[in-house]
């Protein structure tokens, strides 16, 4: 048992958890997960991806998982309303940061959000009701003005902000408002380019974790909020392309 705590680190925990997250957070919470087994031996993190609102539905019906990551932080509040958050265990992590994102070389000549209401432009926004990234999108077309212009250019509301960045590299759409972080993965190396919107424009959402009052092993899903959020699961975070929230 000693020799057993030398090589884990000491206090490692075990016994499976279910995390529901964000489909927007898929690629560094893999990252995240992967490092956390393998810094907790016998421990296995399940994560089920949606959009806002499947997470909500899926939490709402199967009353089991042990914590949730969504891609935006006001999604706790209809959790906690239904009682369903452990209200002191919530904690913000990163930013989910709109941009716009175009086909390769900018051919539309897009610089701004308003040139998204250019006459024949096909626009690809986030489901409205659904994802955070299509709620920040509406924010960010009221804010400026363009929400109506823009809207008669939507061909399709995606219900992910993956789903987004398909539509936009396979060519089907110009331009799309889609979050920082997917713009930089693999997926998108190449094929894309990403315009910024000024802050005073944008509808910057944050990204955080809860633990659940469904939750059957809060020692393993507290160490696991612990690891997302401290320097070293902040360094997984950025490497995808997010910026912590506390830097």
């Amino acid at each position: 048992v000693y020799a057993s705590g030398i090589f884990t680190g000491g206090n490692s925990v075990k016994g499976n958890i279910t995390v529901l997250a964000g489909a927007g957070t898929m690629a560094a919470m893999n990252d995240l997960k992967a490092s956390f087994e393998e810094k907790n031996p016998g421990t296995t993190v399940n994560i089920q991806y949606g959009n806002s609102a499947e997470l909500f539905s899926m939490l709402d019906t199967q009353k089991s998982a042990d914590a949730v990551v969504p891609g935006d932080l006001t999604f706790m509040d209809n959790a906690k309303n239904k009682g369903y958050m452990i209200n002191d265990t919530i904690k913000p992590i990163v930013y989910h940061i709109p941009v716009i994102a175009v086909q390769k070389g900018n051919p539309k000549n897009i610089t701004n959000i308003s040139d998204l209401s250019q006459s024949g432009l096909k626009v690809a926004l986030g489901d409205t009701n659904g994802t955070a990234v299509g709620k920040q999108s509406i924010k960010i077309l009221n804010k400026t003005g363009n929400l109506e212009a823009v809207k008669s250019n939507v061909v399709v509301y995606a219900p992910t902000v993956n789903q987004l960045m398909t539509y936009l590299t396979s060519g089907q759409v110009d331009v799309a408002i889609v979050t920082e972080d997917i713009a930089t993965t693999g997926e998108a190396q190449g094929k894309i380019d990403v315009i910024q919107i000024p802050e005073n424009q944008n509808s910057i959402a944050t990204i955080g974790i809860g633990l659940t009052v469904f939750t059957q092993n809060k020692d393993t899903a507290t160490k696991f909020e612990d690891f997302i959020t401290s320097s070293e699961g902040l360094a997984i975070w950025q490497k995808h392309g997010f910026k912590p929230v506390n830097q």
